[in-house]
């Protein structure tokens, strides 16, 4: 019964992301692939910083590289 609890509580998070990140612009279609629990997708904070962007009083914005790095 917890774990029943668990994944839905986890399904209803997931659907939350999405929808923000839909409402950012992101097309989410694009999240599911062949990579897409490769390594490269993950981002690691200390507490305090992932408390902030969890809240969205923290967030990330694209650059334009010039060195292409």
């Amino acid at each position: 019964m917890l774990s029943r609890s668990l994944s839905l509580l986890q399904k209803a998070y997931s659907a939350s992301v999405l929808a923000v990140l839909k409402r950012f612009g992101y097309n989410v279609e694009n999240l599911n692939g062949p990579k897409v629990h490769s390594l490269f997708n993950v981002m690691t904070m200390e507490h305090n910083v992932h408390d902030l962007f969890y809240r969205l009083y923290l967030w990330l914005e694209a650059t334009v590289s010039v060195t292409g790095t």
